[in-house]
């Protein structure tokens, strides 16, 4: 055994204590003991188990402060062990010890250039492709940041935005016949800024004896552009100026019709100077795919242009993956720096769901000419891998814009409205701040809107207006805190999935499947954890074992049953089948009939439908539960989150609100209130370098 070894032996035994535990992973003990064969000193060889274990657990980096090491590894529950006294003795040690240590280390390197497993930058501790990955995108973004080529966009941005008064007035009529109420009317389709002093009441009382078209317009032109304000209009305006943009907003606020407007905007321009540009849409799962296709064509009977121009418009979106160009056995991709993509215009939805290591590769790939544009909920979970790249790039426009003087001088003439007025007071600006853009009215959820109102408490950590929102009358929401046992879970998840298979019992034809995949859709129970009482797997089975005995489902046809719903947990390129994809157990349709096996049925990323072989699948789940990471990039009708009775640091804020606004119509969460509101308070914390080297480029801005 070599010196190093003996040095830290005793500290690798502890590690391997842990790993028996489950505390760590068998990798980050392994990758432990390949440094300890370098490493002389023992806290070099800790840092690095903390630094693996710490990118399992979704960080960049470790910060090199003792206030946060001697709490890794949930050390607490082993104190009394004396088998890890050499964590305990070694994690107490000061920070600065840490730092000593770390710069005479052989496996770690402080400078650019030089090649070693660690990386110490500052007071973060990163594994060396982490760090490379931060740079890189910082590069990248800090570049872009600095393109900006600006246009007289004033009239097509009119035309796309010109309020449809037709439309206002179905949606006046309609509201009046439901007797609904009318005070938020002029803000959700005049788009009048709430922050005026307007009355909405006087407004209302107006709109009650409205009685003709040409009345509502009367009043509709009463109202001054800088008394307005259409956050899609400004996004529109913003990115077709930025080689590089990200545009955030929470469900309902309208990214996609957002994107649809930038993008006539963009062909119609491209057209008027005999110019052609090749778009591509692309998300990071097949079911996002699926669902941007499915919205971008949906949205595009509204686009107020030529259906020459609109058919310049793609409409089907693809897997980054598959864009990029999977290489079979490798984690490279065909397309990189020195191949880069032939796209003119590339669009990211879903950007929220982006890990560092596969944005740092799509943005290597992206050409200079090309116009970048993310998408994204800043507030959702982060990646499932290391990183939270999109809220960390979002971080200037967390209180709303805070563009340089010349983007508010620009943007307020071309969109007519007061930007100066609704922007941040001026802080410290940053070069990425101008390529922000923040959608902030919700068109899904108004005050009627229970989840909406939920939605905001959560993501605000408003305790108080969390603990109020279930006795304000609301019928979209409900919280069961007294009968939240796992078999009140189950009987309402079998309830909610009785039409979806009594539909499946009777689909005969394969033209039918595409609504059967619909009226999936339509319910989704959701839960935090795979495991205990109320993870997905228990779940599951007694859902199974709940549906079989109503006779909604045949057990014993055996796992693949009719109706079996399924969601594909690995990717695989061969099949385009990728993680988070969900499928359903058919027999044999079509021209298949003949075969004797039941099917598993697939809406594909381009909107096609496909049937696989059961042994032909990559790993896969039974889906009537799923987690609340798996949901991303999805909507449900209704939805219902069952969470633990106990609170662990997996429940966040984060998580529940991306549960919350997976429901399109109602939700309904079975909890602890104690809990519930812990969630409430709990921010998810991923140790990252990206915000402060965004934060730390020099200012710029389009000139006054």
């Amino acid at each position: 055994m070599s010196h190093s070894l003996e040095n830290s032996q005793p500290l690798l035994t502890a590690l391997e204590a842990l790993a028996r535990h489950k505390k760590i992973r068998i990798l980050d003990y392994q990758f432990a003991q390949f440094i300890a064969r370098f490493e002389s000193q023992p806290l070099v060889v800790l840092a690095a188990a903390i630094a693996s274990y710490q990118s399992g657990q979704g960080h960049v980096c470790v910060l090199l402060d003792n206030n946060r090491l001697n709490i890794l590894f949930d050390i607490a529950e082993y104190e009394r062990h004396a088998l890890l006294s050499p964590i305990l003795e070694a994690a107490n040690t000061s920070a600065s010890q840490w730092h000593t240590d770390m710069a005479t280390a052989l496996s770690v390197s402080s400078s650019v250039g030089e090649n070693a497993p660690l990386m110490v930058n500052e007071h973060r501790l990163y594994l060396q492709r982490y760090w490379h990955f931060e740079q890189q995108i910082s590069r990248f973004l800090t570049a872009r940041a600095t393109q900006f080529t600006t246009l007289d966009i004033e009239p097509a941005l009119s035309s796309l935005f010109d309020v449809d008064m037709a439309f206002c007035w179905r949606q006046l009529q309609q509201l009046k016949e439901q007797g609904l109420q009318l005070t938020n009317f002029c803000s959700d389709y005049f788009h009048l800024r709430e922050d005026i002093g307007v009355d909405n009441q006087l407004l209302a009382q107006y709109l009650a004896n409205v009685d003709s078209p040409a009345e509502l317009n009367e009043l509709y032109q009463q109202f001054l552009p800088q008394q307005c304000i259409d956050w899609q209009k400004v996004a529109v305006a913003q990115a077709s100026a930025a080689q590089f943009s990200v545009i955030s907003g929470g469900p309902g606020t309208g990214k996609t019709t957002t994107v649809i407007k930038l993008l006539a905007l963009l062909v119609q321009h491209a057209s008027a100077n005999q110019q052609s540009l090749t778009i591509e849409l692309v998300a990071p799962t097949g079911k996002a795919a699926a669902r941007l296709t499915e919205s971008i064509s949906g949205a595009m009977h509204r686009l107020t242009i030529d259906d020459e121009l609109k058919s310049l418009i793609p409409t089907q979106a693809s897997t980054i993956h598959r864009l990029l160009g999977v290489i079979a056995h490798r984690q490279d991709f065909k397309h990189n720096g020195a191949n880069p993509l032939h796209v003119d215009v590339l669009i990211v939805d879903e950007a929220s769901m982006i890990d560092i290591s596969l944005m740092s590769k799509l943005l290597d790939a992206v050409a200079p000419h090309t116009k970048l544009v993310l998408l994204g909920d800043k507030d959702q979970l982060s990646s499932v891998e290391a990183g939270s790249v999109f809220a960390d790039i979002c971080q200037g426009v967390a209180n709303g814009p805070n563009y340089s003087e010349g983007t508010k001088n620009w943007l307020s003439q071309q969109t007519g409205f007061a930007i100066n007025e609704v922007c941040q007071e001026q802080t410290q600006h940053t070069l990425i701040d101008d390529c922000l853009c923040l959608l902030q009215k919700s068109y899904r959820f108004n005050e009627k809107s229970g989840i909406g109102v939920l939605a905001k408490a959560v993501n605000n950590s408003d305790i108080n207006a969390l603990q109020s929102v279930w006795s304000q009358g609301f019928d979209d929401i409900s919280l069961h805190t007294q009968d939240k046992s796992q078999k009140a879970v189950v009987t309402l998840a079998a309830l909610g999935y009785q039409d979806f298979l009594n539909q499946a019992s009777a689909i005969d034809n394969e033209s039918d499947v595409a609504g059967l995949l619909a009226a999936f859709g339509q319910f989704q129970l959701l839960s935090p954890t795979r495991n205990g009482p109320l993870g997905i797997e228990t779940l599951n089975e007694k859902i199974e074992q709940q549906l079989a005995k109503h006779q909604l489902i045949a057990l014993n046809q055996g796992q693949w049953y009719v109706g079996r719903p399924i969601m594909i947990t690995s990717n695989d390129h061969s099949l385009q089948l990728f993680n988070g994809d969900i499928g359903i157990v058919l027999p044999p349709l079509g021209d298949e009939r003949q075969l004797t096996q039941n099917r598993v049925y697939f809406k594909m990323a381009d909107g096609s439908l496909k049937s696989f072989l059961p042994s032909r699948l990559p790993s896969h789940d039974t889906v009537y539960a799923m987690t609340i990471h798996k949901s991303q990039g999805s909507e449900f009708d209704s939805v219902v989150i069952a969470i633990p009775d106990s609170w662990s640091p997996i429940l966040t804020k984060e998580l529940l609100y991306t549960g919350i606004t997976r429901a399109k119509k109602s939700v309904e969460i079975f909890s602890n209130a104690g809990v519930l509101q812990k969630m409430a308070l709990e921010q998810t914390k991923r140790f990252s370098g990206l915000s402060s080297l965004l934060a730390g480029a020099n200012t710029h801005g389009l000139s006054p």
